[in-house]
């Protein structure tokens, strides 16, 4: 490339100026400044001018991709935080619902009546049945007049003790009776419950027609009919009360001391069907619990198959009746099994639930059974006590009376 033309004058005297300087050492040099520069202007400037200009706009970029990068670093954070947030959230959720799923597991079958259902009125039925024993036993809670006179009556002698004994039993007639004689004053016609008075099972599932289903809450009539069969079968009449004036004599005052203690045995003959009757009445102290039992659905299945008609009408039922209430939802309830399957736990505690259902289930007629034992062992008792106490009864009963004519 040429230099150009306009650079020769300058290049001149500069080389014109170090030719002097270095002939005359002692010469002065003077400094030159160049004014403009062609090359500078048109090439050198325009090209800073575009690098200043992307400089610029590489700056611009640079600042926008910052912001940009702290803008999504912003959002990072609070996408992160929010989902923080929402973890803890849904693991408190969760934990509440795992709790209240355990709750409901735990509610679902309950062990009792009152929560801990025969716990919490068990005391309170106890007390009041052997309440009611002691008020059979003297005709208080008999509607029959017939009953209620024979029970709270003094002892007779036995040939009255069998006319009241015939007079009762004109309620309880059979149709085999009816057939020999009804329309007598003895059998007027055939009774709701026949033989309410001379068949056991008056005691045990409620009198009524053969076939019934059995009743472990009796109505007033079918307590009635049970006190009648105490009456028959425990409460024997062995010989009468004496007067006032033979009492007084030394062989009444032998007489009185011989029923006396006849009437002890009596007494423990016939507690056994006194428990039983009592047992079997209604108690008020059941209502709340059955209430509250009745809540779980299993139970109250368990309730509408097997409750007497006694318990659906009142609310409440009679301590045999609660007791076989309490063990049966569990155990004889299929509603229940399926509830314990749907529960937390393992199947052996599942298993050893219903052992020990079965085992109360079990325990429950053991129960039952020992009661009708201790009855039959109640009627043996009172007929070896009439065996030993009526010859001696009668024999002092004769000599009182012909010492009281001879006077």
């Amino acid at each position: 490339m040429q230099p150009s033309t306009q650079w020769r004058p300058a290049g001149r005297r500069l080389l014109a100026a170090c030719v002097l300087a270095a002939l005359s050492p002692g010469a002065l040099a003077y400094p030159t400044e160049e004014m403009s520069s062609v090359p500078i202007q048109t090439q050198v400037m325009p090209a800073l001018q575009t690098m200043q200009a992307t400089l610029a706009e590489i700056l611009a970029a640079e600042q926008e991709t910052g912001t940009a990068v702290v803008q999504s670093s912003d959002k990072t954070t609070t996408a992160i935080t929010e989902a923080a947030r929402t973890q803890r959230e849904a693991d408190n959720f969760n934990r509440q619902a795992d709790r209240l799923e355990k709750a409901r597991a735990a509610y679902t079958v309950p062990d009792s009546i009152c929560s801990e259902s025969a716990s919490g009125t068990a005391s309170q039925v106890s007390q009041a049945t052997r309440a009611s024993a002691s008020k059979l036993a003297g005709g208080s809670g008999v509607s029959s007049a017939a009953v209620r006179e024979t029970l709270a009556s003094l002892p007779v002698s036995p040939r009255q003790g069998g006319y009241r004994s015939a007079l009762i039993h004109a309620a309880y007639c059979t149709a085999e009776e009816a057939e020999l004689y009804g329309g007598t004053g003895l059998c007027p016609s055939v009774s709701q419950l026949p033989g309410g008075d001379t068949e056991a099972r008056s005691l045990y599932d409620g009198a009524g027609p053969a076939g019934k289903d059995p009743e472990l809450t009796f109505t007033q009539a079918q307590t009635d009919a049970a006190m009648a069969y105490v009456k028959n079968s425990a409460k024997l009449d062995a010989g009468r009360t004496p007067g006032k004036g033979e009492i007084q004599t030394a062989t009444g005052q032998e007489y009185q001391g011989l029923l006396t203690q006849y009437k002890a045995m009596q007494s423990a003959a016939m507690q056994p069907q006194l428990d039983m009757v009592a047992a079997s009445q209604p108690q008020d102290a059941t209502q709340a619990a059955l209430t509250e039992a009745r809540q779980a659905p299993s139970a109250e299945s368990y309730f509408q198959q097997t409750a007497s008609a006694q318990a659906k009408q009142t609310g409440t039922m009679s301590e045999r009746e609660f007791e076989a209430f309490e063990v049966g939802r569990r155990y004889a309830n299929t509603a229940w099994v399926t509830d314990l399957q749907g529960m937390d736990g393992d199947n052996l505690a599942r298993e050893m639930a219903r052992q020990q259902s079965l085992a109360n289930w079990l325990a429950l007629g053991i129960k039952n059974e020992l009661r009708q034992a201790n009855i039959i062992s109640g009627q043996q008792l009172a007929l070896a006590a009439k065996n030993e106490y009526a010859p001696q009864l009668q024999a002092l009963s004769s000599q009182m009376s012909a010492g009281v004519s001879a006077k």
